[in-house]
């Protein structure tokens, strides 16, 4: 039998437990299945995790005064990202559903059915609020590149240690390419940057240099 709710927010990363937050706010009945067991484990198939703290805000005056405190200007690691987000759906008691992923929504007459890996829910609604990035987007000429050169996704990269010793090209110089250039330099070893050619808001570090 399924388990019915007014709303299904499928994804438990930023987005989701603001739209959770929000809605428990005002009183609305919402369940949030989040396919990982806990943060940890979702952000950790990733050796990346700095993320600016202007861009990791979630909603409530208590959130932003905690992650701002001491270091507005500055990054998260991956520690601090995965405690700031599990800090969060506990403190606020979210109804976030660990280990259960949303296999497939359809419509049926006036509600919506969701399948998981724990058992259907029917709901009014449903937000989906996982993301651009979850899986990753190998452009076409990749295809023509030798066997014989290693490529990996960044979702794939983990520390220098899993690149054979030679020069190194990173294609991208967002979020993720910078972090491995920085997390790469200390091989000094041939490193190549494709910069992308949109325009990025300037960041400051730490020490307060841009």
């Amino acid at each position: 039998m399924s388990e019915f709710t007014e709303t299904i927010i499928v994804g438990g990363g930023q987005a989701g437990l603001a739209i959770s937050y929000c809605l428990k706010q005002e009183g609305r009945e919402h369940l949030v299945p989040r396919a990982s067991a806990c943060h940890c484990q979702c952000l950790a198939q990733s050796a990346l995790g700095f993320i600016h703290t202007g861009d990791s805000e979630l909603p409530s005056a208590d959130a932003r005064s905690r992650i701002r405190r001491n270091d507005p200007y500055g990054f998260m690691s991956l520690r601090e990202v995965v405690k700031y987000f599990d800090d969060y759906d506990q403190r606020y008691r979210l109804p976030v559903r660990c280990g259960v992923e949303v296999q497939g929504v359809e419509k049926r007459e006036s509600v919506f059915q969701a399948r998981t890996t724990d058992r259907d829910y029917e709901a009014k609604n449903v937000v989906i609020a996982t993301g651009l990035y979850q899986s990753p987007k190998i452009p076409a000429f990749a295809a023509g590149i030798p066997a014989d050169i290693l490529q990996l996704h960044s979702m794939q990269y983990r520390n220098p240690s899993v690149l054979p010793h030679g020069a190194v090209l990173v294609i991208g110089t967002g979020q993720s390419g910078a972090q491995i250039a920085r997390n790469f330099i200390s091989r000094k070893e041939g490193l190549s940057l494709d910069r992308q050619r949109r325009p990025r808001a300037p960041s400051i570090s730490r020490k307060g240099h841009q």
